[in-house]
């Protein structure tokens, strides 16, 4: 028996997923299967500089967990005004295969 691993492909998936429970949607939705972190980072940070508030879910897939952990440093050590929600810990669907930053949500 094949057991597949459950992963999100479809961005619009987790957003209708998410607007059916009432939840959060999401300003900006990044998908980075098939990136190379050098590739994925590069974007997540113009994607940072050109908002000023809002939401953005980027997806990064399980995998080996190389560019969820990349990703994640990134956030992590750069400065700013924003927080950062992994995917298992907001009990989204995708799990650890997402993260969430929320940009300029500090009162």
């Amino acid at each position: 028996m094949r057991r597949f691993r459950r992963t999100i492909r479809d961005p619009e998936t987790l957003r209708g997923a998410k607007r059916r429970r009432g939840g959060v949607n999401f300003d900006v939705t990044m998908d980075f299967h098939g990136y190379r972190a050098e590739e994925a980072l590069r974007e997540l940070e113009e994607e940072l500089l050109s908002l000023e508030a809002g939401s953005i879910l980027v997806i990064h897939g399980k995998g080996d967990g190389i560019l969820r952990r990349r990703i994640r440093e990134f956030l992590s050590e750069r400065s700013g005004d924003f927080e950062v929600e992994n995917g298992e810990d907001a009990n989204l669907p995708g799990g650890d295969g997402v993260t969430v930053v929320y940009l300029n949500c500090r009162d």
